[in-house]
């Protein structure tokens, strides 16, 4: 059995890292409707896998993206080390399969993160992948919207299929992501914040150690608001705080949590970590247990509201 945390288990949690073939990103891109008509933006490749990590349980952006490349670098960009790899048609790619997969592992074995975002389609990775995961590294392929249809997928390229079934989930880029990538336009990508600062991290992790404390424990709430029971003016300020977080996320991560609330009785742990954080700052204090009860009740009205249409469940 493999355990649910190795050497990982020392990472921060929730920090992911990414591991980018940019050949295979760009043969991604110009499969899309509007193709980029010269290389992709590197300086927005940290905000959108940022964004894709935090769609994946992250609760911070990416630490930094690794970029095996054997086109030359025009500029710095903040958080992306580049890795010079030789040009594909040299040596079919078996200079950047060993250079990703050794990133990989290493990544696992020294507890450099807790998920890796992994875009390529080489289906020699998967011993990397394999070993990774054995040490308790989660890897997500990073995908477009034709793996959606993977029956037809492993008709058509049963090496790339092969390879996205040992990931332990996929991830695909929605068109505002290739909007960002292929033309620079970064509005639709909305707010990603840096590395969060020390402080909130304190923050974040006294909140995730309670996050499942029983009824009697009130260790983590201020004395005067251990008992406090939700008013009128606390359930208003708390029910924006969860209508934004909702109207913030993919029509994916809807259906997606409405498909898991439905079959459960509680709110997945990432969300609910996430949006105890987002309300104990707006509130500029910890909850008390009823308070947390209540919230996550909200929280269950809010995602079981309406079933979301599937059709528009487009992954990003």
């Amino acid at each position: 059995m493999r355990p649910a945390y190795g050497a990982g288990a020392r990472a921060e949690l929730g920090v992911a890292v990414a591991l980018i073939d940019e050949r295979y990103l760009l043969w991604l891109a110009k499969q899309q409707p509007n193709p980029p008509s010269e290389a992709l933006h590197r300086g927005l490749y940290q905000a959108v896998f940022s964004q894709l990590a935090r769609h994946c349980g992250a609760e911070a952006a990416v630490l930094r993206s690794y970029l095996y490349t054997d086109q030359q670098p025009s500029e710095l960009c903040d958080d992306l080390v580049v890795r010079m790899v030789p040009a594909h048609a040299s040596d079919g790619g078996a200079a950047l399969v060993r250079a990703l997969g050794l990133e990989l592992t290493q990544l696992a074995s020294r507890g450099g993160c807790a998920m890796a975002l992994l875009a390529s389609d080489d289906e020699r990775l998967i011993p990397y992948i394999d070993e990774a995961q054995w040490r308790g590294l989660k890897v997500v392929m990073v995908t477009d919207a034709s793996a959606q249809d993977f029956g037809l997928l492993m008709g058509q390229d049963p090496s790339w299929a092969r390879l996205l079934m040992q990931a332990d989930r996929r991830v695909s880029l929605n068109e505002a992501a290739w909007a960002a990538l292929s033309h620079g336009q970064s509005e639709g990508l909305g707010y990603v914040p840096n590395r969060a600062p020390p402080a909130d991290r304190r923050e974040f992790e006294r909140e995730s150690e309670h996050e499942h404390e029983p009824e009697h424990g009130f260790a983590l709430a201020d004395p005067a608001h251990a008992e406090q029971q939700p008013d009128g003016a606390w359930l208003e300020q708390v029910q924006q705080v969860i209508d934004e977080w909702w109207r913030e996320e993919t029509p994916h991560a809807r259906l997606d949590l409405y498909e898991e609330m439905q079959n459960s009785h509680g709110v997945p742990p990432e969300t609910d970590r996430h949006l105890l954080l987002r309300v104990r700052r707006g509130l500029g204090r910890t909850l008390s247990f009823p308070e947390k009860k209540a919230m996550r009740e909200m929280i269950r009205a809010a995602v079981l509201a309406q079933s979301p249409v599937a059709d528009e469940a487009v992954d990003l």
